[in-house]
């Protein structure tokens, strides 16, 4: 027993004693290679460079490119290399103010338990059976969020420019800074009619990172320079696109846009989730907010629309100096002349080239009725610029001050006078008296007339010294579309005196022998005082 311990501790002391010196070698190998690489780098870094994309290449087990060459000098790359700084440079002065807008809608919806439509099995079923048991479903709440950008004005007071139709409806809104920070925002007012609107951030604590845009002078944007696109295509915020203006001053009427708006055309691309970003220049101040695009599949083709600067500025001032944007009006209603045809135009013998709008009706006590503005009269310019239509003349005057003083050309009778009148803010809209309901039965028991073709039931009784009086007007007729109501009293019919519902008669019908297809034009006076023109559209 005693002997074989003695054996197993020889055999143990051996073992430690052989892996001592493994041990020990092996350090001393990894010092000498450690000393031999370092002395390799020092001495040969070619070599080891070498040996590197020798191993790489091996390593890959294929080919591999060629490492790049420096660039040969030239001096108009050289050009072009200095010049994109600016756009970098605009990027990096502009994008901190841009932000990302979400805005949040309740809207209600019919639960569906089952994975078919409602009407999938009962198609045919009243309204008040929805389902099998024979119950209505009821309604829930659903969020719906929409997305679109904005730009930081004024970085002390946390105000915001975008477009309404960003936040309309919005019960909540959210924006996302630049830092990546999300405030919510109220709306301070909104414009609808020229689709601008004004938002301040709540408990908004600015950064070091963010920064605010200035706004140019829009009127001096001309056709051919630079303008850059900022903002949140397809909810990708922060992104930058750039191109030129391709026109200015483009109409709202001719893009189909509803309001009094002049835009900015520009090929910069701009998709849904732009609006509400600023287009600046050069200098990376704002010439023009992104609002609209032309296009066929709802995507950017190059053709988009921006709201000039200038009338951001006034717009916005007006809605944070008074909560809402202090609308002027003139208080006139006009028809454009150029919609009429040359029939037309011989009637109210007026010169075919004669360009302007048609004045229908001064509205009592407003502006236009103070200044002395007629029926038949035609506005052909405001502050000596020539007018074509009645949005030009809207265009004009829709961005003053209340209280400003406007001159009016106007052509009457054929003589060509100056009219002033002073802007006043639109009041609020009133409801104006409708029709008896008992005009459509009259109006059935009338006897048919020419002016019962257009809807027209006329009285018998005097009208005072002069005119004919409206009995009734039939609903949804001619007469009816044209603005006609029961109390009117027709003082001329195509711009010829009448006194009884028979000189109404011949005229019409007068005018329907004549086969010029021409609209009938009335000068009617309302118990307000006021006295509008009328037209009728041919032969009815």
């Amino acid at each position: 027993m005693n002997s074989t311990n003695h054996s197993s501790k020889k055999v143990t002391n051996f073992m430690k004693a052989r892996a001592k010196n493994i041990i020990v070698a092996g350090v001393s190998i990894a010092a000498l290679f450690g000393v031999a690489s370092a002395g390799m780098l020092i001495l040969y870094p070619s070599q080891v460079t070498n040996i590197t994309q020798n191993l790489t290449a091996q390593a890959s087990n294929g080919y591999s490119l060629p490492s790049a060459v420096p660039p040969t000098p030239n001096p108009d790359s050289a050009f072009l290399k200095s010049f994109k700084k600016v756009f970098s440079g605009i990027a990096k002065e502009s994008r901190p103010a841009l932000v990302f807008i979400t805005a949040e809608k309740k809207v209600a919806v019919r639960q569906n338990e089952m994975p078919f439509p409602e009407d999938f099995f009962f198609p045919f079923m009243p309204p008040q059976f929805k389902g099998p048991n024979g119950q209505q479903r009821e309604k829930k709440q659903s969020i719906e969020t929409d997305g679109g950008s904005g730009f930081i004005v004024d970085l002390k007071n946390g105000y915001i420019i975008t477009n309404n139709h960003v936040i309309e409806g919005a019960d909540k809104i959210t924006v996302t800074t630049y830092d990546n920070r999300k405030y919510k925002a109220k709306v301070v007012g909104t414009a609808k009619n020229v689709d601008i609107s004004v938002l301040k951030l709540e408990d908004f604590k600015p950064s070091n990172e963010l920064k605010q845009v200035s706004l140019a002078n829009s009127d001096e944007v001309e056709v051919g320079d630079w303008g850059i696109a900022l903002g949140a295509p397809f909810e990708l915020p922060q992104t930058l696109t750039m191109g030129v203006v391709s026109a200015v001053q483009r109409s709202s009427d001719t893009l189909g846009i509803t309001g009094a708006n002049s835009f900015i055309q520009t090929d910069a691309a701009i998709n849904p989730g732009n609006s509400g970003g600023p287009l600046v220049n050069l200098d990376g101040q704002v010439i023009g907010m992104n609002t609209a695009i032309y296009s066929k599949n709802g995507a950017s083709v190059g053709i988009g629309f921006a709201i000039p600067s200038n009338t951001i500025r006034l717009v916005a001032d007006s809605i944070i100096n008074n909560g809402k944007f202090r609308q002027v009006y003139l208080g006139v209603e006009m028809y454009d002349l150029n919609k009429f045809g040359p029939a037309a135009m011989k009637e109210m013998k007026i010169d075919p080239n004669t360009e302007g709008a048609l004045v229908m009706r001064a509205v009592p006590k407003s502006p236009a009725a103070i200044a002395g503005l007629k029926p038949y009269d035609i506005i052909q310019s405001v502050n000596n610029k020539a007018v074509k239509s009645s949005i030009d003349i809207q265009r004009q005057i829709i961005f003053l001050k209340p209280g400003t003083e406007i001159k009016l050309g106007v052509l009457r009778e054929g003589k060509t006078i100056q009219l002033t009148a002073k802007v006043a803010e639109l009041p609020t809209k009133t409801d104006q008296n409708e029709m008896n309901s008992d005009d459509d039965a009259k109006d059935s028991k009338q006897e048919k007339t020419q002016a019962s073709n257009y809807g027209l039931m006329l009285s018998n009784k005097s009208a005072g010294d002069k005119g004919v009086l409206i009995a009734g007007v039939q609903n949804g007729s001619p007469a009816a579309q044209s603005g006609l109501r029961k109390g009117d009293v027709i003082l001329k019919v195509n711009k010829q005196s009448v006194s009884s519902p028979k000189d109404v008669e011949d005229i019409l019908k007068k005018s329907k022998k004549s086969g010029e297809n021409s609209p009938i034009f009335l000068l009617v006076a309302r118990d307000d005082g006021s006295s509008l023109a009328v037209i009728l559209p041919p032969n009815s």
